[in-house]
């Protein structure tokens, strides 16, 4: 048993000898047009740390997922649910804080939702050097990212496409719409440097409706099992081997280390 929502308070404390991380899914409740539920992120992100922590029992301990995050370039599509930054920041810590009072000084964020990575690095930073917890963040689309090159069909892909789809088909599949999927209804509208799938892109900010009409990029329609299948297993088998590391190395706050 590795949930710790799973778990009683004694069963939990009798774990904590061997436990060395604590992993926390991250992810958001938002529009995935009319290809995916709105759950898909954090759902596909507590999959994921729920398979690595299965591999690297008892030393890993999983938290309930966060199912918010930051998505306010998505609220112009209905259902979306945003939260801003401090309050991301502010109810992430708190948990980290509750594990460092058990006595889990490492942790890792298994993040499902683009949107929350710049953020992410910020907290990671204020953990470790405010705080004194190790921590760490890791998203699938960057664990995978030669797999997902080899099975990507788009230019623009990246939400709701082929490869999300597929990824869910894997690891969420009652999540997945499959008899209302479509390609993205894209808007090419976009100024000089504007255009993040290009070269030398300056970082600017746009709604997701203002790229596309239904809220997709990619093509859903060329989604398939078994690309999700090898992405997710090699997500989850560079996850496990970052984990066993990090768990395993010596801690590094010491005045030297950071």
């Amino acid at each position: 048993m590795t949930n710790v929502s799973d778990m009683t308070t004694t069963e939990f404390a009798a774990a904590l000898s061997n436990v060395d991380v604590a992993l926390i899914p991250v992810g958001a409740t938002e529009q995935h047009g009319p290809n995916l539920a709105m759950g898909v992120d954090w759902r596909i992100a507590a999959a994921i740390a729920q398979r690595v922590a299965d591999e690297l029992a008892p030393t890993v301990v999983v938290s309930p997922p966060l199912p918010f995050g930051l998505s306010a370039h998505h609220m112009a599509f209905p259902g979306t649910l945003s939260i801003g930054p401090a309050a991301f920041s502010a109810v992430l810590t708190d948990v980290v804080l509750s594990f460092q009072a058990h006595g889990i000084n490492k942790v890792v964020f298994v993040n499902g939702h683009r949107g929350n990575e710049n953020m992410l690095g910020v907290l990671i930073t204020e953990l470790t050097y405010k705080h004194k917890v190790e921590a760490a963040s890791t998203f699938w689309m960057t664990q995978a990212a030669d797999v997902i090159g080899r099975h990507r069909k788009t230019d623009r892909w990246g939400h709701a496409c082929e490869i999300e789809t597929s990824i869910a088909m894997a690891m969420t599949e009652d999540l997945v719409r499959g008899d209302a999927l479509e390609p993205g209804d894209l808007i090419e509208d976009y100024g000089v440097l504007e255009d993040n799938y290009e070269p030398f892109a300056a970082s600017v900010v746009r709604s997701f409706a203002s790229r596309t009409r239904n809220g997709v990029f990619g093509d859903a329609t060329q989604a398939t099992l078994s690309s999700g299948v090898e992405i997710s297993d090699v997500a989850v088998e560079r996850t496990v081997a970052f984990v066993r590391d990090f768990a395993s190395r010596p801690s590094r706050l010491t005045p030297k280390g950071i």
